[in-house]
């Protein structure tokens, strides 16, 4: 099934989706390694990136997909808790 047709909520569904638009956008071929968008810059701040001189995007990327596994790990651990008992 696509995700496209999932509906996630919470905080971490919402970290989870402004990190795939992050992704997106450092994804995009780029004629400048530094040409990144303020607003982009801004974003991987606000979600705990330190976005430094020497930072590449292949940097940011592995970072943001870090991020991301540990997001998935995370609600994964909490859409398996369940009920031990049937519950009427």
């Amino acid at each position: 099934m696509s995700q496209e047709y999932i509906e996630l909520r919470g905080p971490s569904a919402y970290e989870l989706r402004r990190v795939d638009r992050l992704l997106a956008e450092l994804s995009r071929p780029a004629l400048l390694d530094d040409s990144m968008a303020p607003a982009t810059r801004d974003s991987l701040l606000q979600l705990g990136i330190c976005v430094g001189g020497d930072a590449s995007r292949m940097d940011l990327v592995e970072a943001l997909w870090g991020r991301k596994r540990a997001l998935m790990r995370q609600m994964s651990a909490i859409a398996d808790r369940g009920p031990t008992r049937p519950v009427a």
